[in-house]
């Protein structure tokens, strides 16, 4: 491969932190206790998701590279994401046998600033590797009230009350969200709610990155 394909630099890819087994199978992450597939965390707080894949966790090399491909238009950054989802946990996905993949919709203000909707870049490229549809036209997002990344995580939830909608004659039943960071869960939380209260039965959901900050 040329320099110039490269997506991200070797060094940077050794410092994101590869999600391994075994997972949590409701919020992505590694768990602790080998004995079970729920994290603690996850028994305590019922949500409405099935299932969810996640990727690396969220560190500060993580969060850099974020900042390039969504703020900066560095979509090569995309493509390296997307690429390392479809051969980390593509065949998992394809287990879970969605019939469709959803990007998490983001407000016209922010696609304007920023050209394009990079859960939606994802979700594409994730779609035409496995061979899954793709579809951006069944949930939709209202204007923010706040910036999600200001609030805590009670906040958060509160924030996504009524901020996203879906088409009333839900096409599909078995869904599986697509976005780029998960932290709290509210985002993931408020899409389940919307699509299951207009006929989808089981929905699930892959991320990039997931977890609060950290520098490990």
């Amino acid at each position: 491969m040329e320099d110039d394909e490269i997506y991200i630099h070797p060094e940077c890819r050794g410092k994101f932190s590869l999600i391994t087994e075994p997972r949590c199978f409701k919020c992505g992450r590694t768990l602790q206790d080998e004995d079970g597939d729920i994290c603690p965390e996850c028994r305590k707080k019922r949500h409405s998701y099935e299932y969810g894949l996640a990727l690396y966790r969220y560190n500060e090399t993580a969060q850099a590279a974020m900042i390039d491909y969504k703020s900066n238009g560095i979509r090569r950054n995309g493509d390296f994401f997307a690429g390392e989802a479809v051969r980390e946990l593509g065949r998992l996905l394809k287990r879970l046998d969605p019939e469709v993949l959803v990007p998490v919709p983001i407000t016209e203000k922010r696609y304007h600033e920023r050209g394009f909707n990079q859960s939606e870049y994802l979700a594409e490229r994730i779609g035409a590797a496995l061979n899954i549809p793709v579809d951006n036209e069944i949930l939709f997002r209202e204007k923010s009230k706040k910036d999600q990344k200001k609030l805590s995580g009670v906040e958060r939830v509160k924030n996504t009350e009524n901020l996203f909608s879906s088409v009333d004659d839900m096409p599909y039943k078995r869904i599986c969200i697509v976005d780029d960071i998960y932290t709290t869960g509210s985002t993931i939380e408020g899409c389940t709610r919307v699509l299951k209260e207009n006929g989808a039965i089981e929905v699930g959901f892959l991320v990039i990155f997931s977890g609060i900050m950290s520098n490990n």
